[in-house]
């Protein structure tokens, strides 16, 4: 049926073009007008050829046509196509005809064009659509609307410079919308009657524009309205906050300087979900309201927490104003009636706050996640029974931390503490003890010190991390730890250990006892190390080794029972790896890193086998440099056996040289001096 559809057209188009040759030979005074004309319907001729064979990809009843270059929506394709991708092409009209013959179409993409008209009623004929994108276009020089939309649930217009008003003559009726995106535009306003017909609509994306009013009750007309993203525009203040059905509402990246709720609501709130991070917020906002609230973000602001009763005091004063926001302590009410007593993720970090008040962590009894860091506190305690039950994590880091607190019994579920950069210095011996499910802690950036074994010595201060049964990653870099004692982590099954960056530490003797069955990581770059006083061949179960930027020159020798896959012995002093050394490693050692080392080319076999045979990946292979003996350096790659042979011919070659010359010197001084001592002999003879 194709091929005579061709044929009927190519047949009519010869007739066409036949009348007018006749037309030509009868009127010479509208000869130009003809053959304008003539011109026109060859171009029309070769448009249509070309349209014809528009190189879409089918894939079921997908018709795929992205990035074709075309100017139209193209007439061939299947009647049946359900779904037509055109995005990012050069159309700048869609006319009811060809788009009309696909009338059983449910997706159409027509983003990322540069569309300025619609015919009116243009998707009317469309009447299974269901999903339309429009985005990244040029609507905003639309004269029309959108026509009745009676069957599209989801609609997207974002990056199209969209202004205020235009919204409402675009949407028109859209009874069955249930997405809609308006982001990236340049709405400054919302009028009450803006989504007048969208009232099914229950996601609604407004970010990136410059939306500084919102008219009451706009999103009235919205009663099933679930997510509102308002993130990216220039809100200054939400007051009033009344939508009750609303389940996720982002309001991240504005200037907002208040949140307050409308009082008295007459019915519960929904809410579960709250972004405000990186706005110009003063006050923790009343929340008492949003008892359903599982997350909860105000990173970036200007937030520091009423006075009240500072942690560790116990006398509870009278709230100061804005602290009946916060989740204090109130006999009267059950725990699950708090608020935010379901709350799951809490992130306060990157504000101003200087002290967390009496009773605002209390009743937080299902936090999973609390994010503390990069403020200005000086203490944290956490030491009631039964406090944070089910913190997960807690993030204190980039404080200014001095005083750390935390009860036997309290943060039953922590597994997670991060406290690096601060100014954590004489803690109490069994701070960490009492954390029964800690499984990872850092402490970068203090000044904390480990204490011995249970009998062994420690300084002043120190802290015991011995015993602490469900340790398993430690991070003690940069310190200024002076000396390790020894049984420091005895009983305590770490698999991960960074010591790095604690310049001129002593490793005693059995520092690292008891962890010989479970470390996989250790780290020990910069501390200056001159000898290993560790017995690394024992610890079976080691993967990584970080030796680096230390003063080393010998390894101990490894054994095959070791697992070691990646060591690290960049800016060290070797000159020689030894295959008595690093023998027991060919079977399990994937990389190593050796830049910064005066290798010398000559009785390092057992890497250049490695280098040779690929067996080990030896970083920056080329620029790896060795020296035969006090000449030039080379690349350890291009080195020979026969070059070392060689080496070794001429050095001693030399060592005869060096030493005939020597005996002829010896020789020739006795010479010397028998003849001067004959002489001597002579004269005095001939004198007498």
């Amino acid at each position: 049926m194709q091929w005579k559809h061709l044929l009927w057209r190519y047949s009519r188009w010869i007739l066409i073009l036949t009348l007018l040759t006749d037309c030509v030979t009868l009127g010479r005074a509208m000869s130009h007008q003809i053959l304008l004309l003539l011109a026109v319907l060859t171009l029309g001729l070769a448009t249509s050829q070309l349209r014809d064979k528009v190189p879409c990809e089918m894939v079921n009843k997908q018709a795929l046509c992205q990035g074709l270059g075309l100017l139209q929506v193209p007439s061939m394709l299947p009647r049946d196509i359900e779904a037509l991708d055109l995005s990012g092409n050069q159309l700048r009209s869609i006319l009811a005809l060809p788009l009309g013959i696909y009338t059983v179409l449910r997706h159409l993409n027509l983003s990322s064009n540069e569309i300025s008209f619609l015919q009116p009623g243009v998707f009317q004929a469309l009447s299974h659509l269901e999903h339309l994108n429009l985005a990244h276009n040029h609507l905003a020089l639309s004269t029309g609307g959108l026509g009745p939309l009676l069957h599209v649930k989801s609609l997207d217009l974002s990056g199209n410079s969209l202004y205020s008003g235009l919204v409402e003559q675009l949407l028109g009726e859209a009874p069955a919308l249930r997405t809609l995106s308006l982001g990236e535009n340049s709405l400054t306003r919302l009028a009450r009657q803006t989504f007048w017909g969208t009232p099914a609509l229950e996601r609604l994306d407004l970010h990136s524009n410059v939306l500084m009013d919102i008219e009451d009750g706009a999103f009235e007309a919205m009663p099933h309205l679930t997510h509102l993203n308002l993130s990216r525009n220039s809100l200054t203040c939400i007051s009033d906050f009344s939508l009750q059905q609303l389940r996720v509402l982002d309001l991240s990246c504005n200037s907002i300087e208040a949140f307050q709720m409308a009082p008295e609501p007459q019915a519960g709130y929904q809410l579960t979900w709250l972004d405000l991070r990186e706005n110009k917020l003063l006050h923790f906002p009343d929340l008492a309201a949003l008892p359903r609230l599982i997350y909860l973000n105000m990173s970036n602001n200007l937030i520091r927490l009423p006075a009240g009763t500072p942690q560790g005091d116990k006398a509870i004063q009278a709230p100061s104003k804005g602290l009946s926001a916060l989740p204090l302590s109130n006999p009267s009410r059950n725990a699950s009636t708090h608020p935010l007593s379901q709350l799951l993720n809490l992130d306060l970090s990157y504000n101003e706050i200087e002290l967390v008040p009496e009773g605002f962590l209390e009743h937080l009894t299902s936090l999973r996640f609390l994010n503390l860091s990069r403020n200005c506190l000086r203490a944290f305690v956490a030491q009631r029974l039964g406090s944070l039950p089910c913190l997960m994590l807690l993030d204190i880091s980039h404080n200014a931390l001095e005083t750390l607190e935390l009860g036997t019994r309290a943060l039953g579920s922590l597994r997670t503490l991060l406290l690096q950069d601060n100014a954590l210095r004489y803690l109490p011996p069994h701070t960490f003890a009492g954390l029964a499910s800690l499984q990872r802690l850092n402490l970068q950036g203090n000044r904390v010190s480990p204490c011995g074994g249970s009998v062994g010595p420690g300084p002043s201060g120190c802290v015991d991390f011995s015993g602490i049964s469900s340790l398993r990653i430690l991070n003690l870099v940069d310190n200024e730890m002076e000396t390790l004692w020894a049984g420091a982590f005895l009983h305590t099954p770490l698999t991960e250990l960074d010591l790095s960056y604690n310049p001129g530490l002593d490793v005693a003797m059995g520092a690292l006892a008891g962890l010989e069955a479970s470390l996989e990581v250790l780290a020990l770059q910069g501390n200056g190390l001159e000898v290993l006083q560790i017995d690394l061949p024992c610890f079976s179960c080691l993967k990584l080794l970080n030796l680096a930027e230390n003063r080393l020159s010998r390894l101990p020798a490894w054994t095959q029972t070791v697992s070691l896959e990646v060591l690290d012995l960049r800016n060290n002093s070797f000159s020689l790896l030894p295959s008595s050394a690093m023998g027991g490693l060919e079977t399990s050692l994937r990389r190593l890193y050796l830049q910064g080392n005066p290798l010398s080319c000559c009785g390092n076999g057992w890497l250049a086998a490695q280098l040779h045979q690929g067996r080990v990946d030896v970083d920056a292979t080329q620029d790896l440099i060795c020296r035969f003996g006090s000449q030039e350096e080379v690349s350890l790659s291009h080195v020979r056996p026969e070059d070392c042979g060689k080496g070794g011919l001429k050095n001693v070659n030399l060592i005869i040289i060096l030493t005939f010359a020597l005996v002829s010197a010896v020789v020739l001084t006795m010479l010397a001096t028998c003849c001067c001592i004959r002489q001597q002999k002579f004269n005095q003879q001939y004198k007498a």
